[in-house]
């Protein structure tokens, strides 16, 4: 096995210095499985999600965990989780730490059914748990899902992200999560007791979310047939 072939990568798009220096603090934390290595990518001035994400594509790293600069993991045997499901399961392409096991026709994944998965957020000062599981899921490893949310996208195949579709910073997340399922890889959300991540969001910027909204349904949701 090639030193490429055990090397996680976690790639970030950054504006702040010192919510990065946070996110890295708590990846360096973690328990690394013998004979793996950890490496960072930090991309400054994207002009988009996409365009940031795809500079790592051409990385050796068979790994990568795209992360926001504010999404701290918690659970300190999140690379052991990581890896044992990829091992274990080839067909799961990426995972994430929440997502959907149906997106609505109208492209708005959190107003689906079957939302699963578990994410500690922080906003407008308050804490809040996101828990999205249902007790038959606690047999399984990983819940199968048809799109995840982009704060947190663990990978073990390269596909590249549509920069041609989506320019700025909405939509990146649920159009890969198709791409991925039309390359034939299965998405999903790793069963957590508790959540292994903080997502530390101050506010939320939609000034872009309606027009990649429609772009996203354009290109996606007219090919998927869906069963009412």
């Amino acid at each position: 096995m090639s030193a490429a072939e055990k090397t996680i990568l976690f790639v970030t798009c950054i504006n702040d210095r010192k919510l990065y220096a946070q996110c890295a603090r708590h990846i360096l934390k973690l328990a690394v499985p013998p004979g793996y290595t950890i490496q960072f990518m930090p991309i400054r001035n994207a002009k988009s999600m996409t365009s940031g994400y795809n500079q790592a594509i051409s990385h050796p790293a068979k790994y990568k965990v795209y992360l926001h600069q504010d999404v701290f993991i918690i659970n300190g045997a999140f690379l052991y989780g990581l890896i044992q499901l990829f091992e274990e399961h080839e067909h799961l392409g990426m995972i994430g730490m929440v997502g959907s096991q149906y997106v609505p026709p109208n492209g708005v994944w959190n107003e689906g059914r079957g939302i699963v998965g578990k994410v500690i957020g922080y906003m407008n000062d308050l804490f809040y748990m996101a828990s999205l599981e249902q007790p038959f899921h606690e047999s399984k490893t990983f819940i199968p899902a048809e799109c995840i949310d982009g704060l947190l996208m663990a990978t073990q195949y390269d596909i590249p992200w549509r920069e041609d579709l989506f320019d700025g910073f909405d939509f990146y997340d649920v159009s890969q999560s198709f791409e991925f399922k039309k390359a034939g890889y299965t998405v999903g959300v790793p069963v957590q007791r508790d959540a292994w991540c903080i997502h530390y969001h101050f506010d939320v910027n939609m000034t872009n979310y309606e027009k990649y909204r429609k772009v996203f349904v354009e290109n996606y949701m007219s090919d998927v047939n869906k069963e009412e």
